[in-house]
């Protein structure tokens, strides 16, 4: 029954208490028909969670001077399409991350990952293009986007940003992690 608004407070109250000084990017969670919505669109924040309804939440904290950087989708109830595409977008990280390890370049990678989310019932939102991350702000060492990336993306400081929506229903996953090699 929380609204989105009341979500966003709650996870950035969470990560002070956790030891994050600040988010290097607003906290984003998004409900429902939102979830399909890449971070630029605006958000709905008195959309209230539903108790079968699905929800991304995209997290950016800095702990002492490093920028962490994480998303990921969540289904409430047990509605199979939600979490098809919850765990579309996980599939086609990790299916995309493979191709990584491959060797293929940044740009090349946004095409696997779309032929990827096909795979699954849903297309890529190439808005999300990833990001290098770095020192605190990594925007001192370029504004560089994954997805544009001629070259192979080296270990450790792109995240790869997975976003897809649902072919047919109002609903969209999100999944993101830096680039490992060796994956916990």
């Amino acid at each position: 029954g929380m609204t989105t608004r009341e979500a966003v407070t709650a996870a950035d109250a969470h990560l002070r208490r956790m030891g994050a000084s600040h988010n290097w990017h607003p906290t984003y969670v998004r409900f429902g028909p939102d979830s399909q919505s890449p971070a630029v669109q605006p958000t709905d924040f008195q959309r209230r969670l539903r108790d079968d309804d699905v929800f991304v939440v995209d997290i950016g904290p800095v702990w002492d001077g490093y920028e962490g950087d994480y998303g990921d989708t969540f289904v409430l109830g047990a509605d199979a399409d939600r979490r098809r595409c919850a765990e579309a977008a996980r599939q086609v990280f990790r299916r995309t991350r493979e191709d990584w390890l491959r060797g293929l370049t940044g740009a090349a990678l946004y095409d696997r990952a779309e032929a990827h989310a096909r795979d699954y019932g849903c297309e890529l939102v190439r808005e999300v293009p990833g990001h290098r991350v770095a020192d605190f702000p990594h925007a001192l060492y370029g504004r560089h986007q994954l997805a544009q990336a001629g070259f192979v993306p080296a270990d450790g400081i792109w995240v790869l940003e997975i976003q897809v929506r649902d072919r047919t229903l109002p609903i969209g996953a999100f999944h993101e992690d830096v680039l490992l090699r060796q994956m916990a």
